[in-house]
């Protein structure tokens, strides 16, 4: 930045010396140029130096930085790609459960079925034992009535 300085002041200086008349030249002190030239001479290596540990700096940054950046969307895949294994692993016993429950609901509807066709059987059983004892009273008191 101190060459962009010493250029300005010898821009200043130009436009503040004085002028040769109908020339549109100007007179300037040749050892203030001179010394001005000699200071630009001075600054140019090291301000080109810093320029470049400049841009080495920053291309080490946006290095770091897309290499930061291609890490960060690597873990988001792994991190998406997780979601959805436990998102799938979820919808799996869902379907499990679910299937589960269908299965135990139908084993549920066939033991009340099988109940109840038991309980059919034994209420059948016991009326025919009631329909044999009825007629065994009715014929007891038949004999009964007869005597």
């Amino acid at each position: 930045m101190e060459v962009i300085r010493l250029l300005e002041e010898l821009e200043d200086m130009v436009e503040v010396s004085n002028t040769i008349p109908l020339t549109g030249k100007v007179m300037v002190d040749k050892d203030e140029v001179k010394a001005i030239i000699e200071q630009i001479k001075l600054e140019i290596p090291g301000e080109v130096s810093e320029a470049k540990d400049i841009k080495v700096k920053a291309s080490a940054i946006i290095e770091d930085a897309n290499l930061q950046a291609k890490q960060i969307v690597q873990a988001a895949h792994v991190e998406a790609k997780k979601l959805v294994d436990e998102d799938e692993v979820v919808q799996e016993a869902q379907a499990q459960a679910r299937a589960m429950m269908e299965r135990a609901q139908e084993e549920s509807d066939e033991i009340r079925r099988s109940a109840a066709l038991y309980v059919d059987d034994l209420l059948e059983q016991t009326q025919i034992q009631f329909s044999d004892m009825i007629k065994t009273l009715n014929e007891n008191r038949k004999e009964l009535q007869e005597q």
